[in-house]
């Protein structure tokens, strides 16, 4: 029996072991776009997810925020939602729910991390996630997140 523990055991801390250097390699394939003239040069994760969930209404330089994002089965999707510790189901809904309440404008769904790039350089206020793939696309701005 306790041999069996200790399998146990081990197989949790090598499952915990890969889901962390899962976690890790993922913050790297991904990047938060916004456009190019809004003012933004960094979030932190709770300023991030106060822009997914309408916590914040407006960027510091006056544009209206307007989060755009991809499917809730999208690796996009599940890796914002992750830095907020949801599933990317809990997210979409706690979104429904504000805009539903009036706290935020109703998402624009995007289809993939292109239509991310085209949505951040046509919208004055968009942020949106999109996989990394070199240097921001034009007229959009990479935001990092501390």
């Amino acid at each position: 029996m306790r041999k069996s523990n200790k399998s146990v055991l081990a197989y949790w801390l090598f499952a915990g072991a890969v889901l962390a250097a899962t976690n890790s390699a993922l913050a790297s394939d991904f990047v938060v776009l916004c456009n190019k003239a809004n003012p933004v040069t960094s979030l932190s994760k709770s300023d991030l997810r106060k822009l997914f969930t309408g916590g914040t209404k407006q960027w510091s330089g006056g544009a209206v925020v307007q989060v755009g994002v991809i499917a809730s089965d999208a690796p996009e999707t599940t890796y914002l939602s992750g830095l907020f510790g949801m599933s990317p189901r809990e997210l979409l809904q706690r979104m429904q729910e504000q805009v539903f309440k009036g706290e935020m404008k109703r998402p624009v769904v995007l289809r993939s991390s292109a239509d991310c790039a085209a949505f951040a350089r046509s919208t004055p206020g968009a942020v949106c996630v999109a996989a990394a793939a070199g240097p921001a696309p034009a007229d959009t701005r990479i935001v990092p997140v501390q």
